[in-house]
C-alpha cells in the first residue's frame, strides 16, 4: 500500500469508527506498522486532521474535519436534483431509497429518503459498513479494480479460499447483471437493491432500495427495475458538465 493511501486509510478508519481509535487497534485492523501508525498521526495531528482524544491513548477527529460539511452540502455532484430522483424512487415503490457511496473499505451513506410506512428500513447519513456485506458494499465493491478488489477480499478471508472464491463469483455476478441483491446482511429480514451510478466511466456511488423482505420478496422485480431506472436517472444528472 502507498504512503498516501495509509494516510487516507488511517483518516478514513478514524472518521468511521464511531468512537476515539487507539493505535494498536489501527494497526492490527488496517494491517499497518504501529511505528508507521504513528508517524502518520503525527503528519494528521500537525495539520489538525486528528486530534488526541480525552480518551488517554486515543486519537479522534480534529478541527478540520468541521469544515468540509457545508461544502458537500452546497457543492457535491449529487445535489437537489440527485434529491429529486432519489425521493421518486422512494414514493413509487413505498419504500427507503439512499445514495451510498465508499472509501477504500467501507460504505458511506450520503443521501437518505425514508419510507412513510410504520414498517420500514433506513439508514443514517454518514452511517458506514463494510464492504463485503449487503447489496450496497458489494455493488461498490464489484466495481472497484481488481488489484483493490481482491486485496479487499484477502483480507476479509485471510485463510478461507472457499469463501473468498464465492465471494468474487458474487462480484462478478453483480458486474454481469447490472445490480446487487441481498437479504438480511446487514440487518435482519432486510431486502436490499443496489444498483451503480457512474461518473466518467467509473461507478463512484450505487443507489439503493431498501424494503423488508416479507413486502418486498413478491414485488423484487419491478423494484429491481425502479432502482436501475434511478441509477440511470442519476447517473445523466452527475456527468452533465
Amino acid at each position: 500500500m502507498k504512503s498516501t493511501d495509509r494516510l487516507l486509510n488511517i483518516l478514513s478508519y478514524i472518521a468511521s469508527c464511531g468512537r476515539p481509535a487507539f493505535p494498536k487497534n489501527i494497526s492490527y485492523e488496517l494491517n499497518i506498522p504501529l511505528s508507521t501508525v504513528y508517524r502518520i498521526l503525527n503528519i494528521l495531528i500537525s495539520w489538525e486532521f486528528v486530534t488526541p482524544s480525552k480518551l488517554y491513548g486515543a486519537y479522534t477527529l480534529g478541527a478540520q474535519s468541521l469544515k468540509g460539511q457545508q461544502l458537500h452540502q452546497d457543492y457535491s455532484i449529487f445535489g437537489s436534483e440527485c434529491d429529486d430522483v432519489l425521493r421518486e424512487l422512494a414514493e413509487n415503490t413505498g419504500e427507503s431509497a439512499a445514495i451510498i457511496a465508499a472509501d477504500y473499505t467501507e460504505t458511506i451513506c450520503i443521501k437518505m429518503v425514508e419510507s412513510t410506512q410504520a414498517l420500514r428500513c433506513s439508514f443514517l447519513t454518514g452511517r458506514s459498513n463494510d464492504l463485503i456485506s449487503g447489496a450496497s458494499g458489494k455493488t461498490l465493491l464489484a466495481y472497484k479494480s481488481l488489484e483493490v478488489r481482491n486485496g479487499i477480499v484477502e483480507r476479509a478471508y485471510p485463510n478461507n479460499l472457499g469463501k473468498q472464491k464465492a465471494l468474487h463469483q458474487e462480484l462478478n455476478q453483480i458486474l454481469e447483471q447490472g445490480y446487487g441483491i441481498t437479504v438480511g446482511e446487514i440487518d435482519d429480514g432486510v431486502l436490499g437493491i443496489s444498483a451503480p451510478i457512474f461518473r466518467h466511466q467509473s461507478a463512484i456511488a450505487v443507489v439503493t432500495l431498501m424494503a423488508p423482505y416479507s413486502r418486498g420478496k413478491n414485488h423484487q422485480q419491478v423494484l429491481t427495475a425502479m432502482t436501475l431506472k434511478a441509477s440511470k436517472a442519476l447517473t445523466t444528472l452527475i456527468n452533465q458538465d
